[in-house]
């Protein structure tokens, strides 16, 4: 693993309180001072060893974490326990019974102690929760509002479908109206005035097509705001014949075959090889046909096909469709998009309509929230089995992802800004690994690299495409404009993230930041994209938070001081999302007056917080109004020109390592005795443990050492002065031992043990306390 040294000087000049426009800092009260990290932040908080809760109690338990009332509460809806064997809680939250959609909470085992509960909380609800109109109202409000002359639910096909997908005799495809809590304005901000009682529910049309979320005021019976349940991508141009010859599973059986109507016994176009996920691939009529509006399974006689127009585009998705669901289900065990089953429908030809005018379409694809179709277009000559059909394997694994995004938490990845955007690119990565599983190889790194126009999205250089490759740099789609507020666009910044921490590189980003990666491959790179889409991103969580789960979910399956954690970081780094990296190297100079808050990384430059190159000879004061706290990776070094007054409140808060029971962290004056990493990796073979903490008259040190050496023990105060030092010959310790310290002539502080062996050394900090 490459050696990383990280230093901080703590020596910056702020003005005002640094805040932080995602999250701010969680301040906790004193009964959880000894088990809540210094640093954590509302919405994630992390929790040191030994806490005492659970990951299925913690918020029945300690409530007043999240500010909870007594009208609040926190339901489990999911448990998932991953690769690594750690255990995932997700939480729905709930107002006097009544769910707060978007909203959702998520507790994190490790080894079986919680480490870590992240997500959203509403706080400070205070509403009356007894609707004023019926359901009955609502749907007629919400058919008036969006007329067709052919629903879903009037297709009895499409309505015999949904009931198989659902497992459910009862589902329907009329609408059907649900009472949540929801955000008014979607855009503004999770607090509490900006949420409502309303009525949600899901309206389907075929002419024209219409797949929206529809929410109705419970109160008013106003039209509050509808979603899109179309997760559609970019129009491109491509071949159809990419793979050459393959071989695709058809079902002898008798159905209702073209256009004919009649029930007849042959071979069609359905894949029933996986048991309780079949999937069906349906030719949709042309805009332009008195047909339009209808969809029909394809069929042959003696499973001998039609190798061009609709059968072919027929017959090329369902065997793609069958690649993708069998990528996931052998990497991941997940089958179909909720990972137990269900029926897949594709639909091949279909039309789509430009929003300013209304203009027919072919290029296009999507996948259908809700009802789990998958739509590809027929390409810019809107004609099936030519050279432009739209679905090549990344492409279809693409909109196959979207189907998976959806049911991994209660509300997945919201298809706007930058929620949208990171689940755009989900899709994108995951549709590269379905076309490499399939097609091996180098990996190209392009997205529609197979259509006649080139490719649609770059891994490796997103700029050649007019997109992206730092947050907020250059090509930055505004989150205010089309497309969802930039999601096909924006994108790019998680994919170029992806490409960097597979195969590494170095540069310089578009905020004139340096950086350097270091390759984990992309094995390792999507086993914890897979980890931080399923288990910590829902809802509007954007790229700030999308590095904490990136972070996270490496530590999750590697280990906290890995180099795939350290890669992670190098690469948010290098597309210049770093606001909470304990792996960068930073310089701190000025002054704090109230409360603070900063870490080892590079900012985003603004008017509250700026990192520049490491510094020496700047000046750092912290005045005695404020409370500061200082999070590093490895050591936070104090230099000459720092001050604390009398009465400020510093915390010195070093992130442990917690594969293992050697801590590398460190708190010390620069001219004060130093210890280089390598001398900080004690033998896999030797075992530490300090106790109490606090002490009172001496504290104990176990050891365990395979082979008998000489032992120095050394205790230092904080300011990196040594108070005590003995020796312990190998002729007393050997094997399993236990020594004891003396500390009754030790003032009340923090200290530093130090244990020397054979040129290593492990150190831990603990209190004393008469």
């Amino acid at each position: 693993m490459k050696t990383l040294y990280l230093f901080i000087a703590l020596s910056m000049i702020l003005d005002s309180a640094i805040t932080n426009a995602q999250q701010q800092q969680f301040i906790p009260d004193n009964k959880y001072e000894s088990i809540v990290k210094p640093g954590s932040k509302f919405g994630w908080i992390e929790f040191k060893k030994g806490t005492p809760y659970k990951g299925d109690n913690i918020f029945n338990q300690a409530p007043d974490l999240l500010n909870m009332s007594g009208d609040d509460a926190l339901s489990i809806f999911k448990t998932n326990t991953d690769l690594a064997g750690n255990k995932h809680y997700k939480y729905a939250q709930y107002y006097k019974g009544i769910r707060v959609e978007g909203v959702e909470q998520y507790a994190h085992e490790r080894n079986g102690e919680l480490h870590l509960i992240n997500g959203d909380f509403v706080e400070g609800l205070n509403m009356d929760i007894n609707p004023l109109i019926t359901p009955e109202q609502s749907v007629k409000t919400t058919l008036a509002a969006f007329p067709a002359k052919k629903y879903m639910w009037q297709d009895s096909i499409a309505e015999a479908n949904f009931k198989l997908k659902k497992n459910d005799p009862d589902a329907t495809l009329y609408p059907t109206p649900e009472l949540l809590i929801v955000k008014r304005n979607a855009r503004e901000e999770s607090i509490a005035n900006n949420y409502t009682l309303a009525y949600r529910m899901y309206v389907f049309a075929k002419i024209p097509q219409i797949a929206k979320y529809v929410y109705i005021d419970a109160v008013t019976g106003e039209l509050i705001r509808t979603r899109e349940l179309e997760y559609n991508c970019n129009s491109t141009s491509y071949e159809t014949t990419y793979n050459g010859t393959r071989t695709v599973y058809t079902d002898f059986r008798t159905e209702e075959c073209d256009i004919s109507g009649d029930d007849v016994t042959k071979y069609f176009s359905i894949n029933d090889c996986n048991a309780g996920t079949e999937i069906r691939s349906y030719y949709s009529a042309s805009y332009d046909a008195f047909d339009y509006g209808e969809d029909y399974l394809k069929c042959s006689d003696d499973n001998i096909w039609y190798t061009s127009g609709s059968t072919k585009m027929v017959m090329t998705s369902l065997w793609a469709v069958a690649q993708a669901f069998k990528y996931f289900d052998v990497t991941y065990g997940h089958e179909s998009f909720d990972g137990s089953s269900g029926l897949i429908d594709i639909f091949n030809n279909k039309t789509y309509f430009t929003d300013d005018d209304d203009e027919p379409y072919c290029g296009n694809a999507n996948y259908t929230n809700i009802i789990d179709n998958l739509s590809f277009g027929a390409g810019s000559d809107c004609e099936t089995g030519t050279l432009d059909d739209y679905n090549p394997l990344d492409i279809v694994g693409h909109e196959y992802t979207h189907g998976i995004v959806e049911y991994a938490h209660f509300d997945a990845l919201d298809y706007s800004e930058e929620s949208g955007a990171l689940n755009e690119s989900f899709a994108d990565i995951f549709g590269e690994m379905v076309e490499h599983y399939i097609e091996g190889g180098e990996m190209t790194w392009l997205h529609g690299e197979d259509m006649t126009t080139g490719p649609n999205r770059s891994f490796i250089n997103p700029n050649d495409v007019n997109d992206p490759d730092t947050y907020f740099g250059s090509y930055w789609a505004s989150l205010d404009g089309d497309d969802n507020g930039g999601v096909h666009t924006n994108s790019s910044v998680q994919n170029h993230m992806f490409y960097l921490l597979s195969e590494g590189g170095s540069g310089t980003n578009d905020n004139g930041i340096e950086y350097y990666v270091d390759g984990i491959g992309w094995n390792a790179a999507r086993c914890i994209a897979w980890q931080a889409m399923m288990e910590y991103l829902d809802g509007s969580d954007g790229y700030i938070i999308a590095r904490n789960a990136w972070i996270q979910s490496a530590i999750d399956l590697y280990g906290s001081c890995s180099q795939e954690v350290i890669s992670v970081g190098q690469a948010w780094q290098a597309v210049g999302v770093t606001e909470f990296t304990a792996f960068d190297r930073a310089s701190i100079c000025g002054s704090f007056v109230s409360i603070g808050y900063a870490d080892a990384t590079y900012g985003i430059e603004n008017s509250t917080l700026v990192f520049d190159d490491f510094l020496l000879d700047c000046t750092t004061t912290i005045y005695t109004t404020a409370s500061v706290t200082f999070e590093s990776g490895y050591y936070i070094q104090l230099n000459p020109g720092f001050t604390a007054l009398s009465g400020a409140t510093l915390t010195a808060w070093i992130d442990p390592c917690e594969v293992s029971d050697y801590d590398p962290d460190e708190v010390r004056l620069a001219d004060t005795e130093n210890y280089s990493e390598e001398e900080f990796s004690p033998s896999i073979n030797t075992r530490f443990n300090l106790y109490p903490s606090p002490a009172d008259n001496y504290i104990t040190i176990d050891l365990y050492l395979e082979n008998p050496t000489d032992v120095v023990i050394s205790i230092f105060d904080i300011a990196g002065n040594k108070v005590s030092e003995k020796l312990y010959q190998s002729t007393i310790i050997n094997g399993n031992s236990s020594i004891a310290s003396d500390t009754k002539q030790l003032s009340n502080g923090m200290y530093i043990a130090v244990v020397q062996m054979d040129g290593i050394s492990w150190q831990e900090k603990f209190i004393v306390q008469h």
